[in-house]
């Protein structure tokens, strides 16, 4: 490989520079309120993420929820707007509003158009300080917030964190969960979230981070506009007893300092082993941070790690999973590792490992080549961030929390100055001191009592908050807030790239977008018709093959290809992350992906060994035995998720007996019959170059690109492979339902139905319709009725079909009143049609879902694979933005009375499910 363009000498300035992005200003207003620009020009969109010194750490035993709570009812409005304008005042302008709740703060998060991010900035201000929690919206939020504690409860290793967190946590706010638990959610009266809002909610308690395509003079008046009004009010609440002892809570956040190894170990409700580490680590202005994060690194990176090679290598692996982490709080940090075993017998296995391999560390300190990788990897990370706009919030949240704007802007120089000896001897004082707990929970056999965490009862609370002294608040004065004038929006899309198109002699076809901006490389290589390729006994087979792709290559072992791609800070995805939220939406049964992102620097590094991990795959016995074990392990952890049931059971009852019904991962029976060999055979005609697609999305030449494509990829030979797709789904002549009911928190309902294809040129039309449907759900299952916390509809398109679906997880008595919803308002929008509003909401949000789905290179080269899987040309994105402005309700009408029909639906359902 040759010399990288990047050096450990690289400095910040370079950094931004190659990101489009400017160094950031910080300023704080005369209210207190900290405010951080960072200026990125790569994209027309801006991010503004407002976090508040507020979570679970700070909530006492009758508060534990409470923090998780507010953040739900500050979106059912304000002195200035219902819930219902609340909502549509973002959607409205292309824009996403979220928040999102940790144990040591909670952060609000708005994206819009730039053009639009002042009246962003305005309503988030309006959410913070002016919200008056009406009655019946604060009973309505109960119950959503009691399904998502539901649907936290499903999640395969709930029990064991809980455990976990108890222990490792034990005397401090953060032992307690963040959702807290539905009998305090149940009982919380509404003057003690109000309390609870007026004392953790003042400016000076907020930092507001803004990045996007703006100038900072112009935003910080915007910024000025919207929360300078706001005044830290005298603190009126100081003698009642709910606020004195909250106070003394908060000065025992901090869990007590750890003396000597504690181990705890109890059965649960899972399917696998559970072993938990955590050792006390420092806090970000402690020497020592800085060397342990990047140990974490570089003990979490696959293929480098002796760590993750002592547990997860070898003929007969101690674990299926293991990830290691800094997790850093406001005050302290932990050094965490998480592991999951297959087989109980070996947990003391486990443990003697890592602490071996812990003492190890500390006495030869990492590999140099791993090290300088780690600093690579954490310097193209900060580009990758920076990038992704409010992405970046999520992502540096502890850090700036704890740390501030500086140690996060410079955190990749600071990793760049870490040496072998600093994390020797960070490694020696923090990870072989025997200052750890250690926590293991084994699934529970019929004859145990799986753990349940201890909480007061309903009584309990009733009988506090009957006792406790809570101030009353007037909010019926609200601070003035500027809301900038927004008549109506131009939908619009400026792309000055240049695309090329190009199919090798071999049939690989090759669409290479080129364009100035950020300094990031992304590349994907698509594999045509993925359920459709595979045997019928072979299930799974594409996504088994994609899993071992990362093992090693002919060439490169697994280690020396995880160091390789370290050494360009390149990020390799080839399937979808259980770990991860909403990562499945790139994964369908259509096809399959292989994405890589660097930078522009390292492009053709990148390309070349993308195509050795794509052509030239190692399949090595024991990898494939070991990723067997792991897709074994994961299945078996999917049979206990509602929602990934029902969505199989979905695809098996409307395809029938094509090959498109059959489960992405496979089953447990197809995947333990596939060999190495069908595995190699299998390799050589799917990813053959004509049933593959690559893109490209970068700021270099497309000729000098074409150039590296045609020796990296030109060479392979043809596989011959036929023309194929899906003909279609089920005729439905009637409703077809089919249920799996297991125990669970939740049920997971599935209703949909077929639609035509990509080819059929209805698709704007379509998605419209089930955007529209989408917003309805939410706004009456969720909003109005509080029946649950995940709602949603979506189409679906191969070239030759389509599909859509409604989704909904709720609990058992709140499944036929969903049922009756979903279908109540299927029809409403398939009879009635939608209002003129509605379908200019719906343009402008699918606008803006566009604008930030294609914000990062990677993405855009995913996307690019995707239309020209569909058919669709390069750059389509000005005509579909143009279809979209020029949309009608007749044109809605239309596609929803033609297809959205209740009366042939397939109804798929699984979890706890009514008697």
């Amino acid at each position: 490989m040759r010399a990288g363009a990047l050096t450990a000498a690289l400095a910040l300035l370079t950094l931004l520079n190659a990101a489009g992005t400017q160094a950031a200003t910080v300023d704080t207003l005369e209210n207190g309120l900290e405010v951080i620009y960072v200026e990125n020009h790569a994209s027309p969109l801006a991010a503004s993420v407002v976090y508040v010194r507020s979570g679970s750490r700070y909530e006492t035993a009758y508060e534990n929820g409470i923090t998780h709570f507010l953040e739900h009812l500050l979106f059912d409005g304000t002195v200035h707007m219902s819930r219902e304008e609340l909502d549509n005042s973002i959607q409205r302008l292309g824009g996403y509003i979220n928040a999102f709740t940790t144990k040591d703060l909670t952060a609000y998060v708005v994206v819009l158009p730039r053009e639009y991010i002042g009246y962003g900035l305005a309503v988030q201000a309006d959410m913070l300080f002016n919200s008056t929690f009406p009655e019946n919206e604060l009973e309505k939020e109960r119950k959503v917030v009691i399904e998502e504690i539901n649907r936290s409860a499903d999640s395969p290793g709930a029990a064991a964190e809980a455990f976990f967190d108890a222990i490792a946590f034990a005397g401090s706010g953060y032992a307690r969960p963040v959702l807290g638990y539905r009998d305090f959610i149940e009982n919380l009266p509404r003057r003690a979230v109000i309390d609870y809002w007026k004392t953790h909610y003042t400016p000076d308690r907020m930092t507001v981070l803004l990045i996007g395509d703006f100038e900072t003079p112009k935003m910080a008046d915007r910024v000025a506009a919207a929360f300078g009004t706001v005044t830290v009010p005298a603190d009126t609440t100081a003698a009642t007893p709910f606020a004195v002892h909250r106070r003394l809570a908060e000065g025992k956040q901090r869990p007590g300092r750890l003396s000597g190894a504690v181990r705890r170990d109890t059965v649960g409700a899972v399917t696998s082993t559970y072993v938990d580490f955590s050792f006390e680590a420092p806090a970000v202005n402690d020497r020592d941070y800085v060397p342990l994060d990047v140990l974490a690194r570089y003990l979490n990176a696959d293929g480098i790690s002796p760590l993750k090679r002592a547990l997860e290598d070898g003929g007969q692996p101690l674990t299926e999973e293991v990830s290691i982490t800094l997790a850093t709080m406001t005050d302290f940090g932990r050094f965490n590792v998480e592991a999951l075993l297959p087989d109980p017998a070996k947990t003391d296995s486990v443990i003697a490992t890592v602490l071996a391999q812990f003492q190890t560390l500390a006495e030869n300190g990492p590999d140099s080549m791993a090290l300088d990788g780690v600093k690579t990897s954490v310097r193209c990370e900060a580009i990758f961030n920076l990038e992704r706009l409010h992405y970046l919030g999520f992502m540096v949240a502890s850090q700036l929390m704890a740390g501030g704007w500086n140690f996060v802007e410079s955190y990749p120089q600071r990793v760049a100055e870490v040496n072998i000896h600093q994390c020797q001897e960070a490694a020696s004082r923090w990870l072989t001191n025997q200052n750890y707990v250690v926590t293991v929970m084994k699934p529970a056999d019929s004859t145990q009592t799986p753990y349940v965490p201890p909480t007061p009862s309903a009584e309990t609370i009733k009988a506090y908050f009957d006792t406790a002294h809570i101030a009353e608040h007037d909010l019926s004065q609200g601070y003035p807030i500027l809301f900038p004038v927004v008549d109506s929006t131009v939908l619009q899309w400026n792309d000055p790239a240049v695309y090329r198109r190009e199919v090798l002699p071999n049939g690989l076809t090759v669409v290479i977008r080129s364009s100035q901006g950020n300094a990031t490389f992304g590349a994907t290589l698509l594999g045509k018709n993925r359920t459709m390729r595979e045997p019928a006994d072979q299930a799974g087979i594409t996504d088994f093959v994609n899993r071992c792709l990362e093992k090693g290559t002919r060439s490169r072992s697994a280690e020396a290809l995880a160091q390789d791609l370290a050494a360009i800070g390149a990020e390799l995805t080839l399937y979808d992350n259980p770990w991860i939220p909403y990562d499945d939406r790139y994964t369908t049964r259509s096809y399959s992906f292989v994405k890589l992102q660097t930078i522009d620097d390292y492009a053709e590094d990148g390309l070349m060994i993308l195509a050795d991990v794509v052509n030239h795959p190692a399949f090595d016995s024991t990898a494939v035995e070991n990723v067997r074990a792991d897709m074994l392990a994961l299945l078996r952890r999917n049979a206990g998720s509602p929602q990934k049931t029902a969505s199989d059971l979905f695809y098996t009852t409307l395809f029938g007996d094509s090959p498109f019904a059959r489960p992405i991962m496979g089953t447990a029976e197809s995947i333990s019959g596939i060999t190495r060999q069908d595995l190699q055979k299998y390799h050589e005609l799917y990813y053959a170059p004509d049933n593959t697609i690559l893109a490209l999305s970068t700021r270099r030449d497309t000729s000098e690109v074409m150039d590296w494509v045609r020796t990296f990829f030109g060479y392979r030979t043809p596989g011959g492979i036929d023309s194929i797709g899906v003909t279609g789904t089920k005729l439905m002549l009637a409703v077809e339902t089919a249920t799996r009911p297991f125990d669970a928190q939740q049920a997971a309902l599935y209703a949909g139905g077929r639609l035509p294809g990509a080819a059929g040129g209805e698709t704007t039309s379509l998605d419209l319709a089930a955007e529209i449907l989408s917003d309805r759900l939410y706004k009456n299952l969720r909003e109005r009725q509080g029946l649950a916390y995940s709602t949603g509809a979506t189409a679906m398109f191969d070239r030759a079909v389509g599909w859509y679906y409604g989704y909904i997880a709720c609990s058992s008595e709140n499944y036929q009143a969903a049922l009756d919803g979903l279908q109540l308002q299927t029809d409403k929008l398939a009879f009635d049609g939608p209002a003129a509003e509605e379908v200019r909401r719906a343009a402008n949000q699918m606008w803006g879902q566009m604008m930030r789905a294609k914000v990062t290179r990677v993405n855009q080269a995913f996307y690019l694979a995707v239309d020209e899987f569909l058919g669709y040309e390069p750059g389509r994105d000005r005509r579909l933005v143009e279809q979209l402005g020029k949309a009608t309700t007749d044109e809605v009408r239309q596609a929803a009375s033609q297809y959205l029909r209740p009366a042939l639906w397939v109804i798929a359902a699984a979890g706890n499910l009514p008697q």
